[in-house]
This record gives C-alpha cells, structure tokens and sequence, in this order.
C-alpha cells in the first residue's frame, strides 16, 4: 500500500518540475526572436546603468520602476551582460507565474490535471508574448500573486497571507505605478471589508495586514537608502510626472464599450460566464461569503489588467487572463450547471483563444510590432557584437534588410566611438552602449516624446530642461549623436535650436554640436 502512494506523488513532483521548465523554455525561445529596438532594450541599458554604479532618477530621468534595473543590474553581475542573461530573467519570472498559478488552483481545490493545465496555458500567454523583461509584466506578476494570496487567504482562513501581501504589492509597485497602484487600492478595499465582516478573525487579519504594510514600508526604506535614490527626484519623476502622464491619457481616452467587447472579446466571454455563475449561485441561495469574495476578487483583477490596458500604449498582453478565468469558472460551474456541455464548451474555447493568441503574439511577435513581417529573414545578432549571441536580428525599423541595419549601427557606433569628446547618445537602441561597454550619458533612461520625458507645455517641462542642462554641465558635454534615420531629433524638444548645430555624419547618425552661448546653456 504504502508503495502505491509513493507513485503518484513522485510522478506529480516530475510534472510540477515540467511545467517550470516549459513555461522557462518558451519564453527564453521566443525572446531570442526578433527585438523592438527601445522596448526590448531599454531595461537592458537600465540593469547595465546599475552595475556602472549610476543611481535611478538622480543620474538618469526615469518614468518606469526603478526596481527592473536592479534586478537585471543583479543577473548580469551574476551571470555577465549578455542577452542570454537577460532572457533567463524574463524566463524564470514566466516559470515562477505557472508554479503560484499551479499552487493557486490546485489549493482552491481544483484537480492536479486541471491546475496543470491552466497553469501551463498561463504562462504561455504571460512574458513570451514580448519574451524580454519588460515593466508592465513584471509589475502585472508581483499584483497576481498578491490577488493569489488575498484569494487563498480567504479559502484557507490562513491569515498569514495578509501579512505578505503588502510587500508584493510595493514590488509590483516598484515595477512600475500600474497595474500596482490599481491593486493596491483594491486590494485595500477586499482586506478592509474582510475584516470587517469576519468576527472571530477579523482584528487578526487588520494585525497581520498592517504588519506587513509596516514591513512592506520598512522595505522601502531599506530600498532607497541601500539604493541611495533621493526620495525627492523619485517622487517628482515618478509619482508626480507619472501620474500627469495617467490623467492624459485618462482624459484623452474615447471608450467605447462595444469596441472594448470586441477587442478583448474572449476574455468578455470568460468574465460575463463567471458573472453569470456568481448570480446563479446568489438565485439559487447557494452563495457562500467565501465563493463570494473568491469570485469577485478574481473579477477585480480581470477588471483592473483590462482598465490598464484600455489606457496603455503598448500592445495588448493581458490575454493569460483567459485560462485563468476558465479555471475560476471551472470551480463553481457545477453549483450551477446540472451538465458538463458548459465546461466542455468552455475548455474548447479556452484552447482555441490561448491557441489563436500563441499565434499572433508568439510566432508573429506581434507585441514587438513584427506582425506580418518575414521572421526568416532575421540574422545573429552575434554580427553586432558577441553580447548578443543567439539573438535573431530583425526590427520593425528595417524588416527588410536587418543585415543592412546592423552594418550601419556599426558604422554609427565606430563614429560615436572616434569621438573622445565628452558626449551623449541617444538612440532607440538601447542595448548598444552595454554591448560596446560605455556610459552614454544620456539623462534619460529612455526617449520616448511626452512618455518618458515632458515636452514643451507639460507642467514639468522646465523641470525636465533644468534638469537634463544640469547633466550636460555636470559632465561638460559638447557633443550629442542621436542614431536616427530621419531628420527630427529628441535634442530639439528640449532644448532651442539657437543652442545647437546638427550634421548627419552617417546613414543612421546625426551629431549636434552644442552651443553655449544661447541662453538655455548659459
């Protein structure tokens, strides 16, 4: 008898140990596909800033979390600058998501198959949709497994959640404002209400939720002062631009429901068949206070990732939500459905959705704008410089030529590199000074116009000008280069044109000669 149990166990522990290691294998395959030369890039240059020793928003003007830098700053110390480091870290955050999702389901009582499943399906929708470490994902991972843990609390009694998930939430946070700010107002809200509501644990829960918040802001603490990121240039940077960039958008934002149903059509279908199980189980007198939060809870997460998706400029990546859904919808739908047809038609469409989307998003790369471009044609990066081995070359900016790229990136950056002048450059391609092992001096992290710096108008436009004039002073720059094809710069937004002389010196490289005498630089 005792040797029958042993068996499935050991099998369970082999499948639980596959499903990390496929949701680890497809991400680091499509991350090596194909690369959007500032999204994909940009942390990449951020970990590399780190390990230099430059401190986020005091050396460099940041929009983002900070904290994505310094975990990559920590895999290339480990492991060495290299975009196969880069892709283990994406990797391993995409096997971490399927083994919580495993725990999750498998803990609110669904069977082994079936957690195995949706937890597989999960993870092939979560990061190998862009495949390297990108903010939205990981700030979107550290608030799932905050919502898993408020779920689980409630399933389990187990008031030891509540004291982890303030910290989660701070690191979700840290990644980036939101999602994690959305779910650190809504998950205040549930715990709030919990407590309120159950009698015998509710002072407990209140204790444990503001012990973790106290050391989720000792953390924080500990962050800023191991970091030593001034808390002001944080929170100008951060917060307060940030938020500016929120309200725009917000304000500028035409929704329309009819359109939105339509965009994220399968997961409408999930989230309308679980409002339907949450009302039946109300008519039919069957809804517990438990079902009730786990239910409406797993709505607010599907809420929020949709709301911060509307308002967001990147492609869409919050398509996991499907097999999770399914699998919230799998635990009740006998409650209210006498036959399996319902769960069978729900799996189908499971499998044709994530399938449909795995398509799109991972074989077309359509997240990295490569959607309807000849992949085959991409070449190895390693041409460009050994750092980026393995890494098929192929950018929306020249789809069609990536050879003829790559030749005029190197004659840039021979140019760039004559120049012993102190300089700037500023590029989309920000994996290029960690590979030719410089600092680039840019004060920002990243160039995106009215995204990650403020232009003229902005109230944080004089702010951003004093700001980025300083650094050129402090580090006597003369020179600035911008990789560009075209003719408009990123220098003529901050600065007037009286300050500067521009030549274009390559195919892909304009260099501007600054000009002290104007009276921005005086």
């Amino acid at each position: 008898m005792p040797q029958k149990k042993l068996i499935p166990t050991y099998n369970n522990k082999i499948l639980i140990f596959f499903l990390a290691i496929t949701a680890f294998l497809i991400n680091y395959y499509y991350g090596f596909i194909g690369v959007m030369p500032m999204d994909n890039t940009v942390l990449f240059n951020g970990g590399y800033r780190i390990l230099k020793g430059y401190i986020p928003f005091t050396d460099y003007w940041l929009v983002t979390g900070p904290l994505l830098d310094y975990l990559n700053a920590f895999f290339f110390k480990a492991l060495g600058v290299s975009w196969n480091t880069y892709i283990i870290h994406s990797s391993i955050i995409n096997s971490l998501l399927a083994l919580s999702s495993f725990y999750f389901f498998k803990k609110n009582d669904l069977s082994f198959r079936f957690s195995l499943i949706y937890a597989f399906l999960i993870s092939v929708l979560f990061y190998p949709v862009v495949g390297t470490p990108f903010v939205d994902h990981h700030s979107t991972f550290f608030m799932i497994i905050s919502f898993y843990g408020l779920i689980l609390a409630v399933k389990t009694n187990n008031t030891n959640y509540f004291f982890f998930i303030p910290s989660l939430l701070s690191l979700s946070f840290l990644s980036k404002q939101t999602p994690g700010g959305y779910g650190i107002i809504v998950i205040s809200f549930f715990i709030l209400i919990i407590s309120l509501l159950d009698k015998n644990k509710g002072f407990e829960i209140l204790k444990k939720s503001l012990g973790g918040s106290l050391f989720a802001i000792l953390f924080l603490f500990l962050f800023f002062f191991l970091t030593k990121i001034n808390f002001n240039d944080f929170f100008q940077q951060y917060i307060s631009f940030g938020s500016s960039i929120g309200k725009a958008r917000l304000n500028n934002y035409d929704f329309n429901l009819i359109n939105e149903i339509n965009k994220y059509k399968f997961i409408s279908v999930f989230l309308i068949s679980l409002i339907i199980i949450l009302i039946r189980l109300k008519l039919k007198n069957l809804l517990k206070i438990k079902d009730f939060f786990i239910i409406t809870i797993s709505i607010s997460l599907t809420v929020i990732l949709l709301f911060h998706q509307m308002i967001s400029l990147n492609q869409n990546f919050i398509f996991f939500l499907i097999p999770f859904l399914c699998g919230v919808t799998h635990l009740y739908y006998k409650k209210v459905f006498d036959l399996n047809y319902f769960l069978v038609v729900l799996i189908i469409t499971c499998f044709i959705s994530v399938g449909k989307y795995h398509l799109r998003f991972n074989e077309e790369r359509k997240f990295n704008e490569l959607e309807n471009i000849d992949l085959s044609r991409a070449i190895d990066a390693k041409i460009l410089n050994e750092k980026l081995k393995g890494l098929k070359w192929i950018t929306y900016l020249s789809p069609k030529d990536p050879k003829k790229e790559i030749k005029n990136l190197t004659k840039a950056i021979s140019i760039f590199k004559e120049d012993k002048s102190n300089k700037i450059l500023i590029t989309e391609y920000q994996v290029i000074p960690p590979i030719i092992d410089i600092y680039d001096n840019s004060p920002n992290q990243w160039h995106h116009p009215s995204v990650s710096f403020p232009l003229r108008g902005n109230n944080y436009y004089e702010i951003y000008q004093k700001y980025f004039i300083s650094k050129i002073k402090k580090k006597k720059i003369k020179t600035i280069y911008e990789i560009r094809k075209e003719e408009k710069i990123i220098t003529a937004l901050v600065l007037d044109e009286k300050c500067f002389k521009k030549e274009r010196v390559g195919e892909m490289l304009i260099k501007i000669d600054l000009d002290f005498s104007c009276s921005e630089l005086k």
